[in-house]
């Protein structure tokens, strides 16, 4: 795997810069919340902490109008408009609690504040929040320039990701046929086990046969925030085929898009073309991490999508983060769950109980249980409520069921 950070400049922390500065003259009723991982002992100062712990503030701010910021250090920035400094302090007690065990959670500065985070309120904060943002841009860019600039590989070639690389590969990506890799891949309700009922197709892009087509050796998920800007033209690409191959099947389908393209006149134009008896009946599916990059644009998506008869998947959840997702509150009408199997082996009976009480609260007929590649996902699945299902079992049961084999009689 190529470690691409060290071909591509710090974008969160120049996002957070460029924003900051134009906030200049947009102070009243802003905040920004600085949360220190970075600071964290190393028993905590873990990758998977931290992811967790970001897909948990994401939850407790998302009612909020504001913009995520993950630096490379590891730290949260939170900048929000309209929010109260009480709801944004209940926020990060709540964060805090996820760290008790942690000196930092308790540690202050000299001057007697809390080293877990710093609150500004921009009205009166505005200087010092702006002379962080551009240490945070300059820590950024003097780390860059002091690593070895050597790529990391885990393939046996090393392959250097250069801005003229990521162009040609921007450009092989509007000019590629995904006709060829794109795949479907049917949602079935499962009751009984034999009879799968057909609900909807998701279409997608095999991102291995993509990387095979555009760039071998090179694994294009490999860095998040790379990955997702080159999403968009892959979004742009599956809706293109879509409009060309015609939109007259009857039969209802979902597409995982980013926000960012429902804003665009590419989707209006998509929308345009499609047959009205789908309407009504397609889902759009939103990654958790890209909704809450940008919690303002995410808000407008989700209000046309529903005004406009779409309906709204949540992708990417798994049993660690379902608790800290509120499907409802979000506006989504379907969660996918991601099956864990090695993660559910080690799942003690409290949490199994726990996730199926969710389950059902949230309601079975809007619960997915995705990546179910073999029989135990399904029984799994059913044990913990769901009913919903997708995967390669599926896909065999599904076919199975539309083509059963003939019944040999011995003679």
């Amino acid at each position: 795997m190529i470690d691409l950070s060290k071909q591509r400049p710090p974008t969160q922390e120049i996002a957070f810069l460029d924003l900051v500065q134009r906030l200049g003259a947009l102070r009243l009723g802003r905040h920004a919340i600085h949360l220190h991982f970075s600071k964290l002992s190393e028993a905590y100062n873990h990758e998977n902490y931290l992811r967790i712990a970001t897909e948990s503030f994401t939850n407790y701010v998302s009612g909020m109008e504001g913009q995520l910021f993950t630096l490379e250090t590891g730290d949260l920035i939170f900048s929000v408009k309209g929010a109260t400094q009480t709801m944004l302090e209940s926020a990060i007690e709540r964060m805090r609690s996820l760290f008790d065990q942690d000196p930092l959670a308790k540690e202050q500065t000299k001057e007697g504040k809390s080293a877990f985070f710093d609150l500004y309120n921009l009205e009166k904060d505005y200087d010092n929040l702006l002379i962080l943002a551009q240490e945070i841009l300059h820590e950024a860019q003097k780390k860059r320039e002091t690593e070895d600039l050597t790529p990391i590989v885990y393939k046996k070639e090393a392959v250097a990701i250069q801005p003229e690389i990521l162009t040609q590969l921007e450009k092989a990506l509007h000019n590629v046929d995904v006709t060829n890799i794109a795949r479907r891949q049917t949602v079935c309700t499962l009751i009984d086990y034999d009879k799968p009922q057909p609900l909807f197709e998701e279409i997608f892009v095999s991102i291995k046969d993509l990387e095979s087509v555009v760039t071998p050796g090179i694994e294009l998920a490999s860095d998040r925030w790379l990955f997702r800007y080159l999403t968009q033209t892959l979004d742009k690409r599956i809706m293109l085929m879509l409009i060309r191959d015609g939109l007259s099947t009857t039969h209802p389908f979902s597409l995982n898009l980013n926000v960012s393209t429902i804003l665009t006149p590419d989707f209006a134009r998509f929308e345009e073309v499609i047959a009205p008896q789908l309407k009504g009946r397609l889902v759009i599916e939103m990654n958790k991490l890209d909704i809450f990059s940008d919690m303002g644009a995410f808000l407008f998506a989700r209000d046309y999508l529903h005004e406009h008869g779409f309906r709204l998947c949540l992708d990417g959840l798994t049993h660690h983060t379902l608790p800290y997702y509120d499907r409802t509150k979000l506006g989504f009408d379907l969660i996918k769950l991601f099956w864990a199997p090695q993660a559910i082996d080690i799942m003690p009976a409290s949490q199994t109980s726990s996730i199926r009480n969710i389950i059902m609260d949230t309601g079975q007929a809007h619960t997915i249980l995705c990546r179910c590649d073999n029989e135990r996902a399904l029984q799994v699945g059913q044990e913990l409520g769901i009913v919903m299902f997708q995967g390669r079992e599926v896909d065999k049961l599904l076919a199975l069921a539309r083509n059963p084999r003939p019944i040999r009689l011995r003679v």
